[in-house]
């Protein structure tokens, strides 16, 4: 077990100090994140949950408001407990890497779990979610929430989509990139993915001539949603085996696409029998 934080380093002061810096660059640089393998979750929720889950927790940053409340010190407790190595830092500089994170007092480095595309289709799983275009990352995070809540085994992030281990995206997420598998891939691998797979392909589609209940999701099914305006490419829907859309009052033109997975994702756990929820 590495040795708990040693109290006596003096804390990261300055926004200009380099392990500040370098959080910083993981924070605003996509491709630094892929390339280091690692994402950022800040708040002590988000702490509490990557501990429960077992995520791997590079270091965690500390700031002095997260010992002000019962709470954080508990989170503080375990995370020295676990030999987690941790910075402490002024709050200002916390808020410098990201805005609003210093009042929660806790920034951790996460590593990214290896999820690939073929790992995923390759356990012939019974569901899982397809993102396209979906450009806001709160949205997609708040996408991969409910699929790991509604039982999706996996969610598959392709071209359009903000980086769905972004600090928004996690936030949004509420946790659940610590233990949803997310591969990010291309249109066409994942539909040769799928297809070899033996999962069918259900687009989403406010055009599409099916109804959610009147779409067989028991079987093994790849559910694809995209962006609200734009919807989804040709590519994908001519190889889709239903085009599925949400009955709507005349007055309205569409959902929001995080509205429509709850929708589409509750219609599946139903025909399911909810198994495997509680």
């Amino acid at each position: 077990m590495r040795t708990p934080e040693k109290r006596s380093e003096p804390p990261i002061d300055s926004p200009r100090n380099q392990r500040a810096r370098w959080v910083r660059a993981l924070e605003d640089d996509k491709s630094l994140r892929l390339r280091e393998g690692l994402y950022l979750a800040w708040g002590i929720h988000l702490g509490r949950e990557a501990l429960n889950s077992g995520a791997s927790v590079q270091e965690a940053m500390v700031g002095p408001l997260l010992e002000r409340g019962a709470e954080g010190r508990r989170l503080l407790i375990s995370l020295q407990s676990r030999g987690i190595p941790i910075l402490r830092a002024a709050t200002r500089v916390l808020d410098s890497i990201i805005p609003g994170c210093g009042d929660q007092g806790i920034l951790l480095v996460v590593r990214r779990p290896s999820h690939t595309l073929t790992a995923i289709t390759g356990r012939k799983p019974a569901l899982v979610l397809v993102a396209h275009g979906v450009q806001d990352p709160g949205n997609l995070g708040s996408i991969l929430r409910t699929a790991g809540a509604l039982g999706s085994e996996a969610v598959i992030v392709l071209e359009g989509c903000a980086d769905p281990f972004g600090s928004r995206s996690v936030r949004a997420a509420m946790g659940a990139q610590f233990t949803l598998p997310v591969a990010v891939a291309s249109t066409s691998e994942t539909l040769g993915a799928l297809a070899d797979g033996g999962l069918q392909i259900v687009a989403a589609d406010s055009a599409g001539g099916r109804r959610p209940f009147e779409i067989d999701f028991r079987a093994p099914t790849a559910l694809v949603v995209g962006n609200e305006g734009g919807g989804l490419p040709p590519a994908i829907l001519d190889r889709a085996a239903a085009r599925v859309r949400i009955p709507m009052v005349d007055r309205a033109e569409s959902l929001n696409v995080h509205a429509a997975v709850v929708a589409l994702l509750y219609e599946a756990a139903r025909q399911r029998s909810f198994a495997g929820l509680r």
